[in-house]
């Protein structure tokens, strides 16, 4: 619990397809709440280092779209932690973030916790610990330009970004992304000027956490 007021924190889960300005929503919606001490766990962080496959079979299993993609067992014990005011360090052994030596993260939580991911409401442990369920939703065909211009902007070509769209994205999100706003207390347009939607997924949780 919060050692302050004896109150956990409240956990707002934030999904949505690929491109869909998670990252972006919750920045925002972060510098919105900046005084409630908001903490961030993303889904990312746990996705799964697939080097401990073998070699054979590593391209053919290889996703970040699937939920084989993601180490449920940690994310899912780090945000029990954090709803119960304990601190967490990230990221996890055995995924990527780890194998490639990304810097240890003390994350301690205050009044507010964010989840962000893709697929966090595909997994019905994780839902049940979430107080508030959010899915952006945009345009398919804004979404996929989006996604080429980030992955042709962090130096992958066309060709290959295209590749992967159609292998793995296009497949796995009609199943294990899409059909999840079905979960969600509120879909959020995320296309144009956002800040009205922002403001009112803001109020909304500052009223949340003002009733606790």
């Amino acid at each position: 619990m919060n050692e302050k007021n004896g109150l956990r924190p409240i956990v707002i889960g934030i999904s949505g397809g690929s491109a869909a300005g998670k990252t972006t929503f919750t920045d925002i919606l972060s510098d919105r709440l900046v005084d409630f001490g908001p903490v961030v766990l993303n889904q990312d962080s746990y996705f799964r280092d697939w080097s401990a496959l073998p070699e054979d079979e590593r391209e053919s299993k290889r996703t970040a779209n699937h939920p084989r993609a993601v180490l449920w067992k940690h994310l899912i014990a780090h945000v029990k932690c954090l709803r119960e005011g304990r601190a967490i360090e990230i990221p996890p052994p055995g995924t990527r973030a780890f194998r490639r030596g990304d810097d240890p993260q003390k994350i301690v939580p205050e009044k507010l916790v964010i989840v962000e991911g893709h697929l966090i409401f595909s997994q019905k442990a994780l839902r049940s610990l979430l107080d508030l369920k959010l899915f952006l939703e945009v345009d398919t065909h804004e979404r996929v330009l989006r996604r080429m211009l980030r992955n042709t902007g962090s130096g992958m070509s066309l060709k290959d970004a295209v590749a992967w769209y159609r292998r793995d994205v296009i497949p796995n999100y009609r199943v294990y992304t899409e059909p999840t706003s079905a979960y969600a207390d509120l879909i959020v347009p995320f296309e144009g000027d956002v800040q009205v939607a922002v403001d009112v997924v803001a109020n909304g949780v500052r009223s949340m956490i003002h009733h606790r």
